[in-house]
């Protein structure tokens, strides 16, 4: 049974400092592998929770413990173990939504929502992706916090989840992804005169719904 889950934390304290001595002190590779075998599945599962996509969770999580097995000689021995591995999965979360993943798994979202649509409707195809590249251009122009407010809204973030990875007031985080619906239907209008039609109708009401504050 694991020790984490007797409700003992004084020797759960204990455990976890005689790990983080090892691997600190005597770089024990077999006390690193407790503690990746202690907390890899519930970091996992939060993970997958947040980008909604299994592959990518596991990318993250190895990432993570690459980097805590690389900096081991800088751990404080008497730290929250589970509390420095949450922090550390929190910023692997935002660099992941600070990078083009998150961009591209909201396109692969569209995607598979109007599948069925493009299904029987295949003479649409070429009109979908045109307005893929049309999406994929108004994100790149928009500013960052924007940008990164509308990638967390599409991972099914609160408002008030999104305000604390950014930082940000929940009235600024709202008011982003009011603007952001705006400047994407403006600007999808504007330059899809020549696949204006049921399909783009489909696609702006979509953005509409998923980024509705």
């Amino acid at each position: 049974m694991n020790i984490l889950h007797l409700g003992h934390m004084p020797e759960t304290r204990r455990l976890h400092q005689q790990w983080l001595v090892s691997v600190r002190e005597q770089d024990d590779r077999s006390a690193f592998a407790e503690i990746y075998n202690c907390y890899w599945r519930e970091l996992y599962i939060h993970a997958v929770k947040r980008v909604r996509d299994e592959q990518q969770a596991e990318d993250i999580l190895q990432e993570l413990f690459v980097q805590f097995w690389e900096r081991r000689s800088s751990l404080d021995t008497g730290m929250n173990l589970r509390a420095y591995l949450y922090g550390m999965l929190k910023f692997k979360l935002i660099d992941f939504f600070n990078s083009n993943k998150a961009q591209q798994k909201l396109l692969d979202g569209l995607a598979e929502h109007m599948f069925d649509y493009v299904q029987q409707h295949p003479e649409e195809m070429e009109t979908y992706l045109a307005m893929e590249k049309l999406l994929e251009e108004e994100l790149e122009a928009m500013p960052n916090n924007m940008q990164q407010a509308v990638l967390l809204r599409w991972e099914h973030y609160s408002i008030k989840e999104i305000a604390s990875r950014l930082n940000l007031s929940e009235q600024t985080v709202k008011n982003n992804l009011t603007e952001a619906t705006k400047r994407l239907q403006r600007g999808l209008t504007a330059r899809s005169k020549d696949v204006y039609g049921p399909l783009f109708l489909l696609f702006v009401q979509s953005l509409q719904e998923w980024l509705k504050p």
